[in-house]
């Protein structure tokens, strides 16, 4: 009699182990198709990045066109013979409106690129991100070159001729204002911008995202920094460097854009 109810017992045991272990393997594939569902196919990360490419490049076109100094030709042939050095890419001034522009161009094309290769569902979740996207690009850079500005020109008012002075300590300070303008411009705009757009797409499509900060959005700011460091040290050739790195760093703010999905 004991070795029955022990058989029964060890029986039940076995079942009880088999059914767990089916339980968990079905788990484990509902965890894989729901994250595959929610992940960005191939063709759409490449599709968004190219849109994104194409948006920035034809940005950067339309500003070359519209450029009050130097005429800038747009014929293909003539761009790839004359002078890097002498393009628009090399020597224009990247301020507010064409940080703006570029970054809308940016959020276009990666959002028409994107679509191309996803579901239609997708596409409310992508106009969102958009709106947070070129949020996060125009607000902090009007406020970091405004509040620069700002700076720049209270140290004229406070410190009259101290760039100027022998000492290293009064033309650093100088300096400060500008920079603390610029770092309370860069934390003010992108917290604004974030809770701007969050409120506007809620209004509009309905929809609480309550989208937070994502690392990926510092990107972005690299143009916010590069404007500041033209307010505090404009004619650094590092200053000028970094500048140019802007058109690259505004293709994040499409590809973010264009591989964006809807999460339920």
């Amino acid at each position: 009699m004991t070795i029955g109810i022990n058989d029964n017992i060890a029986a039940i045991y076995r079942a009880q182990q088999i059914m767990k272990s089916n339980a968990q393997s079905q788990n484990i594939k509902n965890e894989v198709v729901i994250d595959s569902a929610n992940e960005p196919s191939k063709a759409q990360k490449i599709s968004a990045g190219v849109g994104a490419f194409v948006g920035v490049a034809s940005s950067l076109a339309l500003l070359a066109k519209c450029s009050k100094g130097a005429k800038y030709s747009l014929n293909p042939l003539k761009i790839v013979k004359s002078n890097i050095l002498n393009s628009y890419v090399a020597k224009a001034e990247y301020k507010t409106a064409q940080i703006v522009t570029m970054g809308a161009g940016s959020i276009i094309g990666g959002l028409i690129g994107g679509s191309l290769f996803d579901d239609k569902k997708n596409f409310n979740s992508k106009v969102r991100e958009g709106i947070v996207q070129i949020a996060n690009i125009s607000f902090p850079i009007a406020f970091v070159e405004a509040l620069s500005y700002c700076g720049t020109a209270l140290s004229r008012k406070l410190m009259p001729n101290w760039s100027k002075s022998a000492n290293i300590l009064k033309q650093a300070a100088t300096k400060l204002p500008s920079a603390l303008g610029a770092a309370a411009g860069l934390i003010t705009g992108m917290y604004i911008g974030n809770r701007c757009s969050n409120k506007f797409n809620e209004k509009v499509f309905n929809k609480k995202d309550n989208r937070p900060m994502k690392w990926k959005d510092f990107s972005a700011h690299v143009d916010d920094i590069a404007v500041a460091a033209t307010f505090v040290a404009p004619e650094n050739v590092v200053t000028k460097g970094i500048s140019r790195l802007i058109p690259m760093a505004l293709l994040v703010a499409g590809y973010e854009t264009g591989t964006k999905k809807e999460v339920h």
